[in-house]
């Protein structure tokens, strides 16, 4: 049952993340930012480090339908997420055995996570033609503000997320 619930949110998640343009004020549209909400990675980021143990990848899988959700609903390009998603979470995982799971960790690991999704999702659109940008233009007005927006959704849902991953971890 567990599963099912954790499916539920991630895709609860992807369907908000396309309504978040909608939810920032008009004020930050005008301007030449642009914020990419990376909310389901950042939950199965959550799910890596305090659902997964050491040696079970649970949230390998979760990345790799969330990342194929993302890319049907949202993308021309199928497949990119998905391998970005997959990747990300492989190494945050990785990267968790190593760390202690507290506050400070988890948040430069979550921003890690998101910085270097969107990093790579850029790459791959590049290489791909499917974006123009440059790589300053990319950083300045991409990069920090899509890591700012994602670092307050992170703190604003932290407790909430540690919680519900928290329940279903104890329910085992």
């Amino acid at each position: 049952m567990k599963h099912v619930w954790l499916c539920f949110l991630t895709l609860l998640l992807i369907t908000l993340e396309g309504m978040a343009m909608n939810l920032l004020p008009s004020s930050l549209l005008s301007c030449q930012w642009q914020i990419v909400p990376h909310w389901t990675l950042l939950f199965i980021l959550l799910l890596s480090i305090y659902y997964d143990s050491s040696d079970t990848y649970q949230s390998l899988w979760y990345a790799l339908g969330a990342g194929l959700f993302v890319d049907i609903i949202y993308t021309d390009v199928i497949g990119v997420h998905m391998m970005v998603y997959v990747l990300v979470v492989y190494i945050v995982h990785g990267l968790d055995k190593w760390l202690q799971s507290h506050i400070l960790v988890t948040t430069l690991l979550v921003l890690f996570g998101v910085g270097a999704a969107d990093t790579l999702l850029y790459r791959v659109y590049s290489l791909l033609d499917v974006t123009d940008m440059g790589w300053g233009a990319y950083v300045m007005d991409r990069l920090f503000p899509t890591a700012i927006g994602n670092m307050v959704f992170f703190l604003l849902t932290f407790v909430i997320f540690k919680y519900v991953i928290q329940q279903l971890v104890d329910d085992d």
